[in-house]
């Protein structure tokens, strides 16, 4: 009797162990996994890792080539957001994507003078820790590499004169880093900024941000300088506004605010690269953040 069980339950791990060399099967089991999920897969299931063997497909692993035809399926739109670097993995590409579907979320509070809102991380505000000092909520799951990328910034109430919002660069780890406050535009931190550097930075435009209440724009290239640019329309900033929708359309290397539906202006030209959305914050204020604009669809 146990050697008839031991049998069956063979035969059934040989059927699933086949039907998971099917790269069709994998393609459609991995629109239901994370990038983490599939290359947990990858790593426990011997004929799925591996390039050298009979399951491989155009050189690739069972499970590299599900990554690829699912971003192979995205839009046209999508993957012009998402072109592959060289030397790209197809799953982490693949992570990108699913990223790019996902709503924004601010994955990093760099500072103890942040913090998520009723628990949603679509949702941050500032906090004093004894005295207000800045810092930053960065949206660092969600890079940006190519493309137009909208978002809509939402107050609950007036933007406080101190809440910024805009693009840096791609600061992974930096939430762990125990810091009491965080300033991106200020000298003290541009040297171990500047440390983050990658092939992927391009230009010297590394940060760029808007001051929600009054609209002045300060962007910086971590050489220790800070720059307050004039903009077209400033003038015709609505400090009393409570949305505000920006545009990073990285084709031309630009950064654009919105509001009440309506362009008001580039804050900045010359951006290339990668970036992430962030917030900012001097002890008090509130925001939240979404993906797209509600004009993105006639520009």
């Amino acid at each position: 009797m146990a050697e008839h069980n031991h049998d069956a339950v063979r035969r059934q791990q040989v059927a699933v162990e086949s039907a998971l060399a099917n790269v069709d099967v994998v393609s459609h089991l991995a629109s239901f996994l994370d990038a983490a999920d599939l290359c947990q897969v990858k790593a426990t299931c011997k004929a799925l890792g591996s390039s050298n063997d009979d399951a491989a497909v155009n050189g690739l692993s069972v499970t590299e080539e599900a990554a690829r035809r699912v971003y192979e399926g995205a839009s046209d739109e999508e993957k012009a957001m998402l072109p592959q670097y060289n030397g790209e993995s197809w799953i982490v590409l693949y992570h990108h994507l699913l990223m790019l579907r996902a709503r924004l979320t601010f994955d990093q509070l760099v500072g103890r003078h942040v913090e998520y809102r009723g628990g949603d991380k679509a949702s941050v505000q500032g906090k004093t820790v004894n005295r207000r000092r800045i810092s930053q909520a960065i949206c660092g799951n969600h890079i940006m590499r190519a493309g137009k990328h909208w978002t809509t910034f939402t107050g609950s109430f007036r933007f406080d004169h101190n809440q910024t919002v805009g693009v840096i660069r791609p600061l992974p780890g930096w939430e762990k880093r125990g810091l009491d406050r965080f300033n991106p535009g200020h000298s003290d931190f541009h040297q171990n900024l500047q440390q983050e550097r990658t092939g992927r930075w391009e230009g010297d435009v590394h940060c760029c941000r808007i001051y929600m209440r009054d609209g002045d724009c300060f962007w910086s290239d971590w050489e220790g300088h800070s720059y307050k640019p004039p903009w077209e329309r400033r003038n015709d900033y609505d400090r009393d506004c409570r949305t505000l929708g920006m545009l990073l359309d990285l084709g031309k290397g630009t950064l654009s605010v919105y509001q009440n539906g309506q362009i008001l202006g580039t804050l900045k030209d010359g951006l290339a690269g990668e970036y992430c959305w962030t917030a900012g914050f001097w002890g008090e204020g509130d925001v939240s953040i979404q993906r797209g604009y509600g004009v993105e669809s006639s520009i």
